[in-house]
């Protein structure tokens, strides 16, 4: 009987002794093993893991303060960390970055307003308008200004008009220099290429139709004007231009800046000592 008793005395202390060591564990991670469905990570997820590691994402604050370069890195990474894992949290992770990056372009939309209405000098709307009534008004002037130069100037210069025989596009180029003639009263002298090569050769024409400008009693200051068939609108704005540029009222740097351009948001030059 005593046998026994110490027997199973033995036995009871050997199993508290057991189950007080395997308690520790349980006790400090309670959650811990299969019984709790948790499945051990392969070597390979381990591995994925620490070469693709998932982006950290700052608060909403942090990133609305961040920099565009920095913004743009964490939002490339996100996406790609995104579509790489494919699971709602990482897609989660990449809307919040865009919608940062969202809510700071649209700031710097309200900004760009408040501050052309602010500087009205780094505003294109006066020399640029946006509605109906502006564009009108902005075209009459323009055509007004050529119109008043090309008149101005029509004893001081005169067109030369270079073809060849057998040129289609020739006849068609005539035909709007015939226009621009009656409604300037320009002078305009065509010259046939094949008959007159010294002409050709001066003012560097190898081709036609090509049409020059020149002035009268200076027969060094000239331009071309148009090659090949051109629109007669392209045609006035060019020998307007060109005109402008040839008496000295304007820079080559400012071929496309009108009149009323000058000094203006257009004007490439506004501002520098020229």
């Amino acid at each position: 009987m005593c046998k026994k008793l110490i027997t199973l005395t033995l036995i009871s202390l050997a199993f508290h002794a057991t189950a007080s060591a395997s308690a520790e564990p349980v006790k400090n991670n309670p959650k811990h093993g299969l019984f709790w469905y948790e499945t051990p990570k392969k070597e390979e997820e381990k591995k994925a893991e620490a070469k693709y590691p998932r982006p950290v994402v700052p608060s909403p604050d942090e990133l609305f303060q961040m920099h565009p370069k920095d913004m743009q890195e964490l939002l490339d990474k996100t996406r790609d960390y995104a579509v790489y894992k494919l699971s709602p949290d990482a897609v989660l992770d990449y809307y919040k970055v865009q919608d940062a990056t969202r809510r700071k372009a649209s700031a710097f939309t309200n900004l760009t307003g408040y501050v052309m209405l602010d500087n009205p000098s780094l505003n294109a709307a006066q020399d640029y308008p946006i509605t109906n009534p502006g564009n009108a008004e902005k075209q009459r002037e323009r055509q007004k200004s050529k119109n008043d130069l090309l008149q101005k100037n029509r004893n001081e210069y005169a067109l030369l008009f270079f073809t060849e025989p057998k040129c289609g596009f020739c006849v068609q180029q005539s035909r709007i220099l015939e226009n621009f003639q009656r409604d300037s009263s320009w002078y305009i002298k065509q010259i046939d290429i094949t008959r007159e090569p010294a002409a050709k050769k001066k003012f560097n024409v190898d081709r036609a139709p090509v049409t020059i400008l020149i002035k009268r009693n200076a027969p060094d200051k000239w331009m071309p004007v148009s090659v090949g068939v051109d629109s007669l609108d392209n045609l006035r704005t060019s020998i307007y231009n060109m005109t402008r540029v040839l008496n000295g009222d304007t820079d080559p740097r400012q071929f496309f800046t009108n009149e009323q351009q000058q000094g203006g948001f257009f004007d490439p030059l506004k501002g520098t000592t020229k």
